[in-house]
């Protein structure tokens, strides 16, 4: 039986996981900036995909890096936002590294 270590190119969808980390499903249960209750999730979600959609719908890069078989590299540049994001892919799944401000010389 073979073990699928490394996802496929296509399975990365950019919109879908920026706003997973702008709803904050990548905070841990006792982060006090995780929304709790119902009201701030809902608010939550809805600020997420109002930023995703205008700020990717004006374009995004995406980068991937294959390391040697086991995993996956990948950014997103959302020049508009002026924000990079990053996730590496690995045993069947994605998960977000981190998101940094863009360097001014790439948005000037």
């Amino acid at each position: 039986m073979r073990v699928k270590t490394v996802l496929q190119t296509s399975h990365l969808t950019p919109k879908k996981e920026i706003k997973r980390v702008l709803r904050g499903a990548n905070l841990s249960d006792d982060d006090p900036n995780k929304p709790k209750g119902w009201l701030e999730k809902t608010v939550a979600k809805a600020n997420a995909s109002i930023f995703t959609e205008l700020a990717t719908g004006l374009g995004y890069e995406v980068t991937k890096t294959h390391m040697y078989g086991f995993a996956t590299l990948a950014s997103a540049r959302v020049p508009s936002a002026k924000m990079d994001f990053y996730w590496i892919g690995a045993f069947g799944k994605w998960t977000y590294i981190t998101a940094r401000e863009m360097e001014k010389e790439h948005y000037d």
